[in-house]
């Protein structure tokens, strides 16, 4: 896919770095249904899951088998009990942050990883620590998840509920993001793309907020009361981002249905 495609995500994602993140007062519609039915299921070669979500479990320090112990806590109550591979990284950087500059920072991440022929489940326990040039010490917590289903749409909106239940009883500060990935062979024109994502959004009774249909870059921003959970970029309510590419080496159409926006990168 065109790198100039994730150049506007990511932009969209750094604005909005802050979700405003509430849930929606109305029946929900099933975005994994919209998503497939947009394009007719003999077109689609793939459609899979990935959630992602990122946040802050406070200022404190936690020892390695805390983290530890908090990984395996985050991975059963997304209902995995079977025995998973964790793994300890290491880096340190020295970072200008505007208010000093030259400030250590040493980051360890605890990381628990399951695998399967269905998909994968990566949880992380960030620590990140950081010494300023007066010898001032703060250890901040952070945790990702991320989870992929291979083939597999159908379970995306239960993941995502799955996560935000395990931020909210631990008390993590952050966001969640479901992404619906399909693929459909050779490249689609100008029309095809178009008629494809307005499908989708006439399936969800969406509103555009921001879009860009040029042949190189091909997003959408837009807003549906039966979505639920959105974020705010200045007055404007997201709940739903549509992005369209094409991969040259396998001659395919990659196409992207995420809420709130998607938040893969490449």
């Amino acid at each position: 896919m065109k790198k100039a495609l994730y150049a506007v995500i990511v932009l969209w994602t750094m604005v909005a770095a802050i979700y405003m993140i509430k849930p929606g007062n109305v029946k929900k519609v099933s975005i994994s249904a919209a998503f497939s039915d947009s394009a007719g299921e003999d077109k689609w070669c793939g459609l899979n899951t990935c959630i992602e979500g990122y946040g802050r479990f406070g200022v404190c320090y936690l020892t390695a088998q805390e983290k530890e112990n908090l990984v395996k806590n985050i991975a059963g109550a997304l209902g995995i009990t079977s025995p998973c591979v964790i793994s300890t990284e290491y880096s340190s950087r020295g970072v200008k942050d505007g208010t000093a500059e030259g400030n250590a920072v040493d980051i360890m991440t605890t990381v628990l990883r399951k695998e399967s022929i269905n998909g994968e489940v990566l949880v992380k326990a960030i620590t990140e620590e950081r010494t300023n040039e007066s010898g001032n010490y703060t250890a901040t917590q952070y945790v990702y998840v991320k989870i992929n289903a291979y083939n597999n749409i159908e379970c995306a909106a239960d993941y995502r509920e799955l996560v935000e239940g395990a931020f909210d009883a631990m008390g993590i500060e952050g966001n969640v993001n479901m992404n619906l990935e399909g693929s459909i062979a050779g490249a689609l024109n100008s029309n095809e793309k178009n008629e494809l994502a307005d499908n989708i959004l006439k399936r969800l009774d969406a509103q555009i907020v921001a879009e860009n249909r040029g042949s190189d870059i091909f997003t959408i921003y837009a807003y549906s009361k039966g979505v639920g959970s959105y974020i705010t970029i200045g007055d404007s309510k997201i709940n739903m981002n549509i992005a369209i590419g094409y991969d040259e080496e396998q001659n395919r159409t990659e196409v992207y249905l995420s809420s709130p926006v998607n938040s893969l990168d490449y």
